[in-house]
C-alpha cells in the first residue's frame, strides 16, 4: 500500500517539475536509503564530497540534486518513515553544497564539542527568573497558536507564508513598543517568506549573542499549492507562541539583558532548514560571537511519559547539560529526559553546522511526536484546545534567557563584582595587511589577561601592554596559519592598559571575533587631594606645629610656606617633627620653602612644623595638600 501512495504522490507532483529549480540537499544515510527506496524517480543526480565526511553517528552524509517542487514530499517521507521534520539541508548549487559541507563539518565539530563560549554556565539570577516565569500565561500562548492556524497555510512560496511574516513582525513590534533597545526586522530570502528577528540590545556585553528560534512555516504530505491547507498549529506555530509568550514576558516585566538577545522565526524549515541556515551563516560570516542558541520546535503535544525531552545528537552536550539544570532547579514538578532526532531534523542544525552551541528541548520523545503534524489534521483540537505543555517550554526559555544572557529589571546595568572576571567582544574584518584596533582594556595588577581570536581565512593578532601593538612591537603575536589564535599575557604589580591588533595575512577578506577575558583594573575616579593653609607668625625660635595629617599609605604629601623674614619648614610621618627629627627640612633663606614627599605605605599621619629663625618676627602662610584617608 506505502508503494501505490508513494507513487500517488509522485505523480502529483511531477507533472509541475519544470516550473521549479533544481537544487542539491545534504542527507544522512538513513534518509538517504529512504529515498532510494520509496522514491528513486527524485534523485536526479549524486555528487561526491569534498572529503569522507562523517556525522557524529559515524553516518555518511549524501550530496543529491533534486527538484524543488519535491522537498514538501521528501519532508513528508522523513517524517512518515524516520519521525523527523526536515531531515535534509539545501543548498544553494553544488559548489556551495560541497564547499558549505566542508566546513561545516570541521564548525559542526567544535559546536558539538564546545564547552561554552563564556567563562561558565551559573544559576545565579532566580529572581529574575522567577519573574519571567510568573508573567507567562497558558492563554497567551494559545492565542497565538489559534492566530496561526487560521493562516490558509504558511507554506514559505505562498502568499500565507509571506502575510504571516508580516503578520508576526507587526505582532512582535505592537508587544515592543516603547521599548528603544527593541527593534523588530524582516529579515528577506531569496524566496517569498520572509523570517523575522527580534533583537534586544544587551547593556554591558552586547557584543555577546544569546539566541532563540521557531520556524514559522508550516507544510502537509502530498505537495503544495498557494492555497493548500496546511494549519501547523503543533509544527511549529507552539514554537512561535512561546517564543511570543517570552517576549511579552521581557517587556511587561521590563527585562534588560546583559547580553543582546535575538528571537527569531524562521522560515522555510521544512524544505531545508534554508532559513535558518542563511541567518546562522550569516551571523558566522559577520563575526558575531554567539554565547547559545535554543530551538523551540514543537511544544504542545505530550505524546511521551516525561515533560521536556532534550535533543542529544546534533547539540552541544555542556550546554545541554545546562539546560537540563534549568528544568531541575526552576520547574522541579517536571521531568526531564533525553532523546535523538537524527540528522538535520529542525533549526538548531544549522546553527550547529556553524560551530556555534546549541539546545533542542523536545515535547515527546520522536516516536511520541505529534502523529497529525504535516497534515491538515495539525489543530490545536489535537492537544486538548489548551498550552499548558507549550507553557512548560515557555518557562524554560525564560530561565535560558535570565541564566545566559543575565541582566534584571532596571535601568542600571550591574557593576561587576571587584575582581570579577569580563569578557569584551570585538568583531570585524580585514583584508590582506590591513589592520584593526581595540582598547585599552585596563587590566588589574597581578592578574593574567587571556586573548582568544577566531574566524575565517588568516588574520594575525597583536597584543601589547601599555601601548598600541605594530608588527615589530608587541607582548604576544601567535603567527599561526588560519584566525584561530591565542594569547595569554600576565600584568605587573600595577593596573596596566593592554592594546588589540587584528592583521589580514590573506589576501581574500578574514572575519574575526576577538574574545579578551580579565580582570577589570581600578575604575573607579581617583580620589582627591585635600589642600588646607594656616597663616600666623614666629619668633626666633619659636614652634608652631601642624597636624596630625590623616593620609592615605603611600601618596603623595606637600608643604610649602611663604613669607616675611626668615621661617624654616619641617615635616615629619608618624609623629611631630623637630630641629633633630624630621624627613623634610629645606633649610633655605628666607621664609619661601616647600617639602614635596611620598610616603611609605605604612604611613597614616603627617606633621608640619614651622620654626622662627630670624630675629625679627616673620609672618608665613602654609599651604598643606595631601590625600585623606576616607
Amino acid at each position: 500500500m506505502r508503494v501505490s501512495i508513494s507513487a500517488a504522490l509522485l505523480g502529483l507532483t511531477l507533472s509541475h517539475a519544470a516550473q521549479a529549480d533544481d537544487i542539491w540537499i545534504s542527507m544522512g544515510a538513513d534518509g538517504y536509503e529512504s529515498l532510494k527506496d520509496h522514491y528513486p524517480a527524485l534523485i536526479q543526480k549524486q555528487a561526491p564530497l569534498p572529503a569522507t565526511l562523517l556525522t557524529e553517528d559515524s553516518q555518511a552524509i549524501n550530496l543529491i540534486q533534486v527538484n524543488e517542487k519535491h522537498l514538501s514530499i521528501i519532508s513528508e517521507m522523513m517524517h512518515h518513515e524516520h519521525n523527523r521534520c526536515g531531515g535534509f539541508i539545501a543548498h544553494d548549487s553544488l559548489m556551495s553544497a560541497q564547499d558549505e559541507l566542508a566546513q561545516s563539518q570541521i564548525l559542526m565539530n567544535q559546536g558539538l564539542t564546545l564547552e561554552s563560549l563564556v567563562a561558565g554556565y551559573s544559576l545565579d539570577n532566580a529572581p529574575v527568573v522567577n519573574a519571567l516565569q510568573q508573567a507567562m500565561t497558558e492563554p497567551g500562548i494559545r492565542g497565538i497558536i489559534e492566530d496561526l492556524q487560521a493562516f490558509t497555510n504558511r507554506y514559505y512560496t505562498s502568499t500565507h507564508g509571506e502575510n504571516s511574516a508580516i503578520w508576526l513582525r507587526d505582532e512582535w513590534s505592537a508587544i515592543a513598543a516603547g521599548r528603544d533597545d527593541i527593534t523588530v526586522t524582516l529579515y528577506d530570502h531569496s524566496w517569498p517568506q520572509s523570517s523575522v528577528v527580534m533583537t534586544i540590545e544587551g547593556r554591558t556585553t552586547p557584543n555577546e549573542y544569546v539566541v532563540l528560534g521557531a520556524h514559522l512555516d508550516s507544510i502537509i504530505s502530498g505537495g503544495m499549492s498557494n492555497n493548500t491547507r496546511a494549519p501547523g498549529a503543533d509544527d511549529d506555530a507552539s514554537g512561535i507562541a512561546t517564543l511570543t509568550e517570552l517576549i511579552r514576558a521581557i517587556t511587561s516585566t521590563d527585562f534588560k539583558p546583559n547580553r543582546t538577545l535575538t528571537l527569531i522565526g524562521y522560515a522555510a524549515e521544512e524544505v531545508g532548514l534554508r532559513g535558518s541556515k542563511d541567518i546562522a551563516q550569516d551571523y558566522r560570516n559577520s563575526g558575531k560571537n554567539v554565547v547559545g542558541v535554543l530551538q523551540l520546535d514543537m511544544t504542545n503535544y505530550q505524546g511521551s511519559s516525561q515533560d521536556i525531552y532534550i535533543i542529544d545528537d546534533y547539540t552541544n552536550a555542556a550546554q545541554n547539560d545546562f539546560v537540563e539544570d534549568l528544568v531541575v532547579t526552576y520547574q522541579p514538578s517536571l521531568s526531564v529526559s533525553r532523546t535523538t532526532c537524527g540528522y538535520a531534523c529542525s533549526d538548531h542544525a544549522s546553527w550547529t553546522n556553524q560551530g556555534f552551541a546549541a539546545t533542542f528541548p523536545f515535547e515527546a520523545t520522536f516516536s511520541g511526536a505529534n502523529p497529525y503534524i504535516h497534515s491538515s489534521g495539525d489543530t490545536l483540537d489535537k492537544s486538548g484546545n489548551n498550552a499548558f505543555h507549550a507553557l512548560k517550554f515557555g518557562k524554560l526559555a525564560a530561565a535560558y534567557v535570565a541564566e545566559l544572557a543575565k541582566g534584571n529589571m532596571s535601568d542600571t546595568p550591574p557593576d561587576p563584582d571587584p575582581g570579577e572576571d569580563v569578557t569584551d567582544t570585538f568583531t570585524g574584518s580585514v583584508g590582506r595587511n590591513e589592520e584593526a584596533r581595540f582598547g585599552p582594556l585596563s587590566v588589574a595588577g597581578q592578574s593574567t589577561v587571556s586573548i582568544t581570536m577566531t574566524g575565517t581565512n588568516d588574520a594575525d593578532l597583536y597584543v601589547r601592554v601599555g601601548a598600541e601593538p605594530t608588527t615589530s612591537a608587541y607582548d604576544c603575536r601567535p603567527y599561526q596559519n588560519g584566525s584561530a589564535e591565542q594569547c595569554s599575557v600576565t600584568i605587573g604589580n600595577s593596573d596596566a592598559d593592554v592594546y588589540l591588533m587584528a592583521r589580514g595575512y590573506s589576501q581574500s577578506t578574514s572575519s574575526f571575533t576577538i574574545n579578551a577575558t580579565y580582570t577589570p583594573g581600578d575604575s573607579s575616579p581617583p580620589p582627591t587631594p585635600t589642600t588646607e593653609t594656616f597663616s600666623d607668625s614666629v619668633g626666633r625660635n619659636q614652634e608652631d606645629t601642624y597636624g596630625p595629617f590623616s593620609i592615605v599609605g603611600g601618596s603623595d604629601f606637600s608643604a610649602a610656606i611663604t613669607g616675611t623674614n626668615d621661617a624654616d619648614l619641617y615635616v615629619r610621618f608618624g609623629s611631630a617633627p623637630t630641629t633633630s627629627s624630621y624627613d623634610c627640612r629645606p633649610y633655605k633663606n628666607g621664609s619661601s620653602e616647600s617639602c614635596e614627599l611620598t610616603a611609605a605605605a605604612s604611613d597614616t599621619s603627617a606633621y608640619v612644623m614651622v620654626r622662627g629663625y630670624s630675629s625679627s618676627t616673620s609672618n608665613y602662610d602654609l599651604t598643606v595638600e595631601y590625600l585623606p584617608q576616607q
